[in-house]
């Protein structure tokens, strides 16, 4: 009988929105927000007193505010003109006057982001019963409305255009996205490239710099010059310098006459990947070679006039790098005036279902496939992750599809990915999604479960059931370095020293970890007169510590217990630096700036 009538009011229910729904204020309000979040544009609305009641998704991003904070806020107080632009609200002179502003240039300061923003605006008055009530603002971001306009000039010049014939294969047009920040990274690209300076590339490993440094050299006028690409790490340093400054016959056993590097890309571009990688010593050079034009080949005692662009690439921090040894201060001073950084693909992933539209589309191709989307839920997992290898990772992932499953597919799902890659997207104690890790004694392995992509190693006391930090598991699985695998396998003569990591408080199913490490020689850990505070296990808050210090954040623990080791060991020999940096195995470089840093 409750079915009954729950049916006919159900049948009802259809017949009064077939009639025609009466639709609230709210639900309207709800329907007109919806609908101004979706806008290209952004939008910023005032009421009568000139104070904000409503800022889009787009003026979020281009403005670098927080809508919610910045409600019922005056424009005074989220807005100050530049000292181009008129000294007064625009927004109160159309409130004041009912009259809409046109289409017009204008440039003001978010004060919450510090950012200065060059746009173009249109503003207009809403008007009821003869009294203007509100001001809304209609604004175009220039970086984002020079991308459009020139994507719709590539329609009609794509087919037309020439393809480069300087060993390159990549143009702006072959860059995908429309991120607000890719598109202000692709916009000052093309604007580095009219100018001949040099570039520091910096991204993060897959994120496309080659693709960027290729595109700046055919936006240049080097175009018609060479391209010439070396990754510095996949080369040994001791040929690297003989590879960029050439040779001639007779300077070492073997040598020939053979012009390096630089004066093969004549009249065009050198572009350096990884430079981060390259010996110290050599950068020295390099930085000659910037700075002077000029090059002498090994052997010779005759300087050599170039002229090409240099652009180089990190794929870390630069100032990581400075601060670890890896790039020299003045290399980077001297290429800092233009860094381009190219944004991950985590910060970006609304791109990610055009990326894939564009992978899909050139897979097809070249597998003869006509997979027409990706699923809705595979799409899902897809803007979840986070992308450790960018743009390439997800490039592999895609064409993992192609290699392992049947023709004819309509549909791309997660079941078509390849193992390796499934296990990524598994949802968290998924059965089959990670593997258990056995117990038993050093140096076994068990195999995971069906479904699993590696035997799981064991080797540490206890045990842990199916699904102990299922999200680790899944990382082992999938072929992928972890800490307690790896350090299971420590031989058994070693230095016991106290983990600094314990179980998460609540877990039922700990995963264990090894508390000794194997003793190396140069082993700073108990060095003599070194405070307790500063060793492993000896932070406060640590197994075995009196409780009564106060924890330190970790950071601070840390540089307290490398400021211990660079003081002991430069006591112990002297005060002499060279050596104190060769037995510490870093750069005298970096060991200088470390004593600078901790007053040493």
């Amino acid at each position: 009988m409750q079915n009954e009538t729950e049916a006919r009011a159900g049948e009802r229910e259809v017949d009064r929105v077939g009639s025609g729904m009466e639709y609230t204020p709210e639900m309207m309000n709800r329907i007109y927000e919806a609908v101004l979040n979706q806008v290209e544009e952004a939008v910023v609305i005032s009421d009568d007193e000139n104070k904000v009641i409503f800022i889009n998704r787009a003026a979020e991003v281009i403005e670098g505010v927080d809508a919610k904070k910045s409600l019922h806020k005056s424009m005074e107080e989220l807005y100050c003109p530049t000292e181009n632009t008129p000294k007064h609200s625009r927004h109160a002179i159309v409130l004041n006057t009912g009259i809409a502003a046109n289409e017009y240039f204008n440039q003001y300061v978010v004060k919450a982001s510090h950012k200065v923003l060059n746009v173009i605006e249109r503003m207009f008055p809403v008007n009821y019963k003869n009294r203007t009530v509100a001001v809304y603002s209609l604004i175009k971001n220039l970086p984002v409305m020079k991308k459009t306009m020139e994507q719709s000039l590539e329609l009609y010049t794509h087919f037309e255009e020439e393809k480069p014939r300087n060993g390159t294969k990549y143009t702006f047009s072959s860059i995908l996205g429309n991120d607000i920040n890719f598109v202000e990274a692709i916009s000052n690209a093309k604007h580095v490239a009219q100018n001949q300076t040099n570039v520091l590339i910096y991204g993060e490993t897959g994120t496309g710099k080659e693709l960027f440094a290729q595109s700046i050299h055919n936006y240049s006028v080097f175009q018609n010059g060479p391209f010439i690409s070396v990754n510095c790490a996949a080369i040994p340093a001791t040929l690297l310098e003989s590879m960029f400054f050439g040779t001639v016959k007779g300077s070492y056993t073997g040598a020939n006459n053979m012009a390096g590097l630089f004066e093969q890309a004549e009249n065009g571009t050198l572009f350096l990947d990884e430079i981060n990688s390259m010996d110290i010593a050599l950068q020295a050079k390099l930085l000659k070679v910037i700075e002077n034009k000029t090059v002498r080949r090994i052997g010779s005692e005759k300087e050599l006039a170039i002229n090409c662009r240099i652009l180089c690439a990190l794929n870390e921090d630069p100032l990581e790098c400075i601060e670890n040894g890896k790039l020299r201060r003045d290399l980077y001073y001297r290429l800092s005036s233009c860094i381009l950084h190219i944004p991950p693909l985590r910060s970006r992933k609304s791109d990610i279902p055009l990326l894939c539209g564009c992978f899909i589309t050139r897979f097809n191709r070249e597998y003869g496939q006509h997979i027409r989307r990706i699923d809705s839920g595979l799409m899902e997992r897809f803007l979840r992750y986070q992308w450790p290898g960018n743009v390439r990772e997800l490039q592999h992932v895609v064409e993992s599809a192609y290699s392992v499953s049947e023709q004819n597919l309509d549909v791309l799902r997660l079941e078509h990915i390849s193992p390796y890659y499934r296990s990524f997207f598994a949802e968290p104690g998924a059965a089959g999604a990670a593997a258990p890790v056995a117990a038993g004694t050093a140096g076994t392995a068990e195999p995971g479960p069906p479904g699993s992509a590696a035997p799981v190693a064991a080797g540490t006391a206890g045990t842990a059931g199916p699904g102990a930090a299922g999200a680790a598991a899944a990382s082992i699985a999938a072929g992928r370095v972890d800490a307690a695998a790896s350090m299971a396998a420590a031989p058994a003569a070693s230095q016991p020293v106290d983990s600094p990591i314990s179980s998460a408080a609540g877990a039922t199913d700990p995963m264990d970890f090894p508390t000794t490490f194997p003793a190396a020689q140069g082993d700073f850990r108990a060095l003599p007169g070194e405070p307790t505070a500063h060793r492993p296990g000896g932070f406060p808050g640590s197994p075995g510590q009196s409780p009564e210090l106060p924890p330190i954040p970790l950071k601070e623990a840390m540089d307290a217990y490398e400021k211990s080791i660079l003081a002991a060991t430069l006591a112990r020999l002297g005060g002499n630096v060279s050596a104190a940096a060769r037995e510490l195995m870093i750069t005298r470089q970096a060991l200088q700036h470390k004593i600078k840093k901790y007053g040493l």
